[in-house]
């Protein structure tokens, strides 16, 4: 069990070239359920971080003692080391229970001059737990940062659905002391009540970002947390506006005429599709920027027997080459030296409005295309257009200024890429982090970032 999907895939490679291809088989995201299935068969399994959870080793026939006698794994950190080793060894419900299991763990290579090298191999599971507990290397910071950025909000949504499922029934009420639990056990510093309202604003966003502008010309008052969607919108395109309707000095009503507008219509619109882009990594489990691709695999490279899968792009494109076959993408070969990937915007404006509207924020950007370069040189890749996508969710940060930031993050396996920012009086080269590791930058003591409404978060 192995963290990387290309070292799975080299180390399938390397056992194949050995004689051995028909004692092994692959579980891993790619992998087509034929193939998973034929894999739990097999005398040697290689697996990525997809069998983690929720995956159970079945056999045929069922064995009467563990179905994994022995384990090789990678482990990041504690909780992923306690996850994997837990693998082996399984003799729940079984009627052998005497027959131990064996492990090998691959940890940080700093845990050995940390400390690892004093465990009492014969103290068994405790003392293998103190030492671990005692290893720097083996923390994980960022789960305290993702509680204390907007992914807080991943808690609230079901939260704010139960309730308003309960409401005016006995129970309702219990709603919030659950967040508090969970907010005093996780951290955080906002209150159920700011929470509640922010979910009303983001489903406002991601029910007026589908309607369309007929529509929302005669209903936009009407679309559930479309009200506080708008104020949101208000606020941010007229501060002023928004502390008159905050004070009750002008009410919503006021604005009929104006939203009936086709320009302030299509304007509200695109900010409500920014404004839910930002937010949907959060909501989604395994995020990945861009959808999988249908793929042609002929040789085997990334699954075991079948020829057609899906596959993650941006592995697509580091380590393969490919070609465009009908609806299909057909891996040719294994690249003979990994792509680096970057991405190119173009942005209407002065570098200084790009600084000063996009920097260091959680937002959604447009205009933004792929590039596959190995070393300087820039691949032209026309099946690049199978990833044009209209908005791109993340934070752009000054790889200068965050550098102990991107540092740590990578540490972790969080990736950002470079970004060129292309405005109409220059070029500059920027960080760009995707998705979700967008959102975990929010909790970085290095640098305040904004969020889509230009709030400065605090954690």
């Amino acid at each position: 069990m192995l963290d990387s999907l290309d070292n799975i895939n080299c180390l399938s490679d390397l056992l194949r070239q050995q004689g051995i291809g028909d004692y092994i088989g692959r579980i891993t995201g790619p992998a087509p359920k034929k193939d998973r299935q034929r894999a739990m068969q097999c005398q040697i399994i290689l697996a990525t971080s997809t069998v983690d959870v929720g995956f159970n080793f079945q056999r045929h026939s069922e064995p009467k003692r563990q179905n994994l006698d022995w384990l090789i794994f990678s482990a990041r950190d504690r909780a992923a080391f306690w996850q994997r080793i837990g693998r082996v060894g399984r003799v729940l419900g079984k009627s052998e229970t005497n027959i131990q299991s064996e492990a090998i763990a691959y940890l940080p290579a700093n845990a050995w001059e940390e400390g690892l090298t004093s465990l009492d191999t014969t103290g068994g599971r405790t003392a293998l737990k103190e030492v671990l507990d005692t290893l720097p290397c083996l923390d994980k910071p960022f789960l305290t940062a993702y509680w204390r950025s907007e992914a807080s909000l991943e808690i609230a949504r079901p939260l704010s659905e139960f309730e308003e499922a309960l409401q005016n029934l006995s129970g309702a009420e219990l709603i919030p002391k659950l967040f508090e639990t969970l907010q005093s056990v996780l951290g955080g510093n906002h209150t159920w009540e700011d929470y509640r309202y922010r979910i009303k604003v983001l489903r406002g966003a991601e029910n007026i970002a589908k309607e369309s502008l007929e529509k929302l010309k005669k209903d936009w008052k009407y679309i559930k947390g479309g009200q506080a969607f708008v104020k949101t919108y208000i606020k941010v395109k007229s501060p002023e506006e928004s502390d008159d309707l905050q004070a009750g000095r002008i009410t919503l009503e006021a604005y009929e005429d104006v939203f009936k507008k086709h320009e302030i219509l299509a304007e509200l619109k695109e900010f409500a599709e920014v404004f839910s882009t930002s937010y949907a990594p959060l909501f989604s489990f395994r995020y990945s920027l861009f959808e999988n691709l249908p793929i042609r695999d002929p040789h085997n490279l990334v699954a075991d027997e079948s020829e057609e899968t899906q596959l993650e792009p941006f592995h697509l494109l580091r380590y393969y080459e490919f070609a465009q076959n009908g609806d299909f993408i057909e891996i040719k070969s294994r690249a003979t030296e990994t792509y680096k990937l970057s991405f190119r915007m173009r942005y209407i404006g002065s570098r200084q409005e790009f600084v000063n509207t996009q920097l260091n924020k959680l937002t959604a950007f447009k205009n933004c295309k792929v590039i596959r370069s190995i070393g300087e040189a820039v691949r032209p890749t026309p099946e690049l257009q199978a990833l044009s996508k209209y908005l791109l969710p993340g934070v752009i940060i000054c790889p200068r200024a965050n550098a102990a930031a991107i540092f740590q993050l990578r540490k972790q396996g969080i990736i950002s890429y470079p970004i060129n920012i292309v405005c109409n009086d220059g070029e500059r080269q920027y960080e760009f982090l995707a998705g979700l590791s967008g959102i975990l930058t929010m909790a970085m003591k290095f640098k305040q970032l904004r969020l889509p409404d230009d709030e400065v978060f605090i954690a």
